[in-house]
């Protein structure tokens, strides 16, 4: 059993670490409700396997996105293997060895990971779309803000999903405003017995590429950004690939009109290193306002 745990902690683990943003120390024990030195245990392991563990200009963590032709294919049999490992109480011997061996460089693998992470949103999704239909409060558990980078419940009235259910507008009932709320952020969600009472208050605004609402797209953003951080800007933000341009050898460039600098801006000065800002002397300045308060 303990062997069953070990894999199951690591499927969870992976993909916590992969959805953005990234993902503070205290975080990372809450989710897997577990102490720091377990914590550290499991990211030296992912690290041994062969996994890149990241850290922001903040210290939090992340996986990084891994270069075209890493994978490395499961034999029939581990693939078989696998399914029987989470399923049951996974022996310890040498096909299982070698499985973890393999970890970071499979695609069998993420799928596994990738099904136990779905089945988990599916279930959240449920729950909004019921009390989307029923016109009924919900409470979202857990909710990992990139701003306020807090972990918190949302008593919400929830309005619609966005595109391919990324995020969900919401009125969040404390602050009386209109938000929303991306769905792999949540750690789960509960369909209350409560009849929605501010409908008049409700409103859908389509949000920019960032997740951030409003009627005024003029601020405009252009840089270039290495494979790495397109892959990642893709991942985090998926809006951002219609706005995103091939101008060489793994080289990238995004160019759109948003509502608000704070996202973007925060997103570039994680990755300075690999962003080449261009255009808007606005954005410019925002970006060393910021840099400078770091």
């Amino acid at each position: 059993m303990h062997n069953q745990n070990r894999i199951f902690r690591l499927f969870q683990l992976i993909n916590f670490l992969k959805a953005r943003p990234a993902k503070s120390l205290r975080s990372v024990e809450l989710f897997l409700n577990t102490s720091s030195r377990t914590v550290y245990r499991y990211v030296d392991l992912l690290q041994d396997l062969g996994f890149n563990i990241e850290k922001d200009g903040s210290s939090r963590l992340f996986i990084g996105a891994a270069e075209e032709g890493d994978e490395l294919p499961f034999t029939p049999q581990e693939a078989q293997f696998i399914k029987k490992l989470i399923l049951s109480t996974g022996k310890d011997n040498k096909l299982a060895h070698s499985i973890l061996q393999k970890i970071q460089r499979t695609n069998d693998l993420e799928l596994g990971a990738e099904s136990l992470f779905k089945a988990h949103l599916s279930k959240i999704v449920e729950q909004i779309s019921l009390a989307i239909v029923e016109k009924k409060q919900l409470r979202i558990k857990g909710y990992h803000s990139a701003n306020s980078e807090s972990i918190t419940d949302r008593l919400v009235e929830p309005i619609c999903f966005t595109d391919n259910y990324e995020s969900v507008a919401v009125f969040e009932i404390k602050t009386k405003q209109n938000k929303y709320f991306n769905v792999e952020r949540m750690t789960g969600a509960l369909l209350l017995n409560k009849p929605m009472k501010h409908e008049k208050l409700h409103q859908f605004i389509k949000p920019d590429i960032f997740g951030f609402q409003g009627n005024n797209l003029e601020k405009e953003i252009e840089f270039e950004m290495s494979m790495r951080v397109c892959l990642l800007l893709k991942e985090e933000y998926p809006m951002s690939s219609a706005f995103i341009t091939s101008i060489g050898k793994k080289k990238y460039k995004l160019k759109a009109k948003v509502q608000s600098f704070k996202a973007p801006g925060r997103f570039v000065l994680g990755f300075h290193d690999e962003i080449n800002v261009l255009g808007s002397v606005q954005f410019s300045k925002y970006l060393k306002i910021m840099d400078a308060k770091k």
